[in-house]
C-alpha cells in the first residue's frame, strides 16, 4: 500500500500545488481537424455538435459530438480562426472516433459534400500554461499584450513569442488562469523552454497527467470515456449549459427534446462528486462500485486525491434525489471506504481563479 501511496499520490504533490499558487506547464499532441469551405463546414459542425459553433472569429467553443439517443460520442473544443476555418481538438485517443464521426455526418440526409476533413495533428503541439500568476510568465515571453481585453476568456489570439507564432487559447482544464499555446513542433521546444525561463521566479514547475486529474476533479470538470460516454446525455453529465436547442437541428437533438418533455423536473440520475476516506490517499481509481446503506447505487467514473481539499475525490452518477452529505461506501479490493456526496464543485465554484 506505501508504495501505491507514494507512486499515485505523493508524486503529483508538488505539481499539483505548483499550479493552484504559482504557474504550471503541461505538453502534449493535439489531435485536430480543419475542414474547408465556410457556408458548408458551418453546417456540417452545427449538424455534429450540441453547442452553436457559428460564433464570431477568434472563439473557441466547448461542445460535445452526440448520438441519435442523445448520448455523448465526443467531447471536443471547436475554434473559429477565420470566416472558412475552424480547428478541433479532441482527447489524444480520439482522433480516429470524432475524425470518423464528422466524416460520417456528412453523409447524412441532406448530405453535405464537397467539405474536407484533414488530420492536422502533426503538424501541432500544444503547450498547457496555467496557474495564478500564468499572466506574469506569458507577459515575460511576448510583447503582446495579454490583458484581459487582449486575451478575453474562450477566445484565440496570434502571440510572438520568440521566433515562433503562437495560437494562445483562454482555455483551462486545470480550473485556473491560463491558456492552451499551440505552436508549430520545431518550435515547442524553445517556447517550453522560454516559459519556464520566465516562469522561474513564481515559482513555475512542469506538471503531468495525474496532477491535471487531480485538480479537474476538484474543479468538476469531465473527461470523455469516464464521466461522459454515450450511455449519458448532456444533461446527465451536467452540461445543459452547452446545449442549444434553439439553434436548429442537430445530432441528438430530437432526443435531447423527448428527454426533456419526459423529466420536465430533471434527469433522474446525474453526475456528482464525492469525497472518499480521510486525509490520507484512498487506493481507488475508478469503476468501483459505489453504495449507499449496503446497495450498489452507482460506480465511480474517476478518482484523484485532491490536494487543495485534502481528501480522495471521485465522481460517480447517482439518483438526482440523494442529498449532498449522504453518506456512502466505495468498494476498495476486499474493504469498504466511508465517504460523502459533495458539492459539484469543491474549488472555486465562482469561478473567479480562472478569470485571474
Amino acid at each position: 500500500m506505501d508504495a501505491q501511496r507514494a507512486f499515485a499520490a505523493g508524486a503529483r504533490l508538488g505539481a499539483t500545488g505548483l499550479v493552484r499558487a504559482g504557474g504550471g506547464g503541461a505538453s502534449s499532441r493535439p489531435r485536430a481537424g480543419r475542414a474547408d469551405r465556410p457556408d458548408l463546414l458551418r453546417a456540417l459542425l452545427q449538424r455534429t455538435a450540441a453547442n452553436d459553433v457559428d460564433r464570431p472569429i477568434g472563439s473557441a467553443i466547448y461542445t460535445q459530438f452526440l448520438d441519435p439517443n442523445g448520448g455523448i460520442v465526443a467531447d471536443v473544443t471547436a475554434t473559429r480562426l477565420s470566416k472558412d476555418r475552424f480547428r478541433v481538438l479532441t482527447g489524444a485517443g480520439y482522433l480516429a472516433a470524432d475524425l470518423g464521426w464528422l466524416v460520417a455526418r456528412a453523409s447524412d440526409d441532406p448530405p453535405i459534400d464537397h467539405v474536407i476533413v484533414v488530420d492536422e495533428t502533426e503538424r501541432w503541439t500544444v503547450i498547457g500554461l496555467w496557474g495564478p500568476r500564468a499572466r506574469d510568465v506569458l507577459a515575460g515571453v511576448t510583447s503582446n499584450r495579454v490583458d484581459d481585453a487582449a486575451l478575453p476568456m474562450r477566445q484565440v489570439r496570434a502571440l510572438r513569442i520568440g521566433e515562433a507564432k503562437v495560437l494562445a487559447t483562454r482555455l483551462s482544464y486545470a480550473g485556473e488562469l491560463g491558456w492552451e499555446l499551440t505552436v508549430a513542433p520545431p518550435d515547442a521546444g524553445a517556447l517550453w523552454d522560454a516559459l519556464l525561463a520566465a516562469g522561474a521566479q513564481h515559482g513555475i514547475e512542469p506538471v503531468g497527467y495525474r496532477a491535471l486529474e487531480s485538480l479537474r476533479l476538484e474543479k468538476g470538470y469531465r473527461y470523455f470515456g469516464a464521466e461522459l460516454t454515450p450511455r449519458e446525455s448532456p444533461f446527465e453529465a451536467g452540461l445543459d449549459r452547452f446545449v442549444r436547442l434553439d439553434k436548429g437541428d442537430f445530432v441528438g437533438r430530437d432526443a435531447l427534446i423527448a428527454k426533456r418533455e419526459a423529466e420536465p423536473n430533471g434527469p433522474a440520475r446525474r453526475l456528482r462528486t464525492v469525497l472518499i476516506g480521510g486525509s490520507d490517499w484512498a487506493p481507488v481509481y475508478g469503476g468501483e462500485a459505489v453504495r449507499i446503506d449496503g446497495d450498489v447505487v452507482g460506480r465511480l467514473r474517476s478518482a484523484a486525491f485532491g490536494y487543495t481539499v485534502g481528501r480522495t475525490v471521485g465522481t460517480t452518477y447517482l439518483p438526482a434525489d440523494i442529498a449532498e452529505g449522504t453518506a456512502i461506501e466505495v468498494d476498495a479490493f476486499a474493504d469498504r471506504i466511508a465517504g460523502e456526496v459533495a458539492a459539484d464543485v469543491l474549488v472555486d465554484p465562482s469561478g473567479a481563479r480562472i478569470r485571474g
